[in-house]
């Protein structure tokens, strides 16, 4: 069980970080000030959507799927932030931060949680083959 207890916290504490790092480029990168108050609320929210999934997986009963989606959505929008604001390629490189949340809720997230699954599964067997 401290397994467990110990997964579920790093999945919490993933999802902060995950909220974190967006309200970040709320508060600090996003231009506009109160003009774009309403679409920066809009933003967030909807940028915080698959750590709020994730996290509610990680205090229920699905905790190594919940770690798996935060890990796999923070990789993919600090990837996003890294493409937007440090190196960006291209005029258009924004708009990732309006269609990674769906990529997260629909691709990344279950990826990441069906990878860290697999992982635990095989790393199960293997524990158990030697013991």
């Amino acid at each position: 069980m401290p397994a467990f207890v110990s997964a579920k916290n790093m999945a919490l504490t993933l999802c902060g970080a995950g909220v974190a790092l967006h309200l970040y480029t709320a508060l600090f990168k996003a231009e506009g000030g109160m003009d774009a108050a309403a679409f920066l609320v809009g933003l967030l929210l909807w940028s915080c959507a698959p750590y709020a999934i994730a996290a509610l997986l990680a205090r229920g009963r699905r905790v190594l799927w919940g770690l798996g989606a935060a890990a796999g959505c923070l990789a993919a929008d600090a990837f996003m932030h890294y493409s937007v604001f440090v190196a960006p390629k291209g005029s258009t490189a924004a708009l990732g931060l309006l269609f990674m949340p769906l990529w997260n809720l629909l691709v990344i997230g279950p990826a990441g949680a069906l990878l860290c699954w697999l992982a635990y599964r095989v790393a199960g067997r293997r524990g158990g083959a030697a013991g």
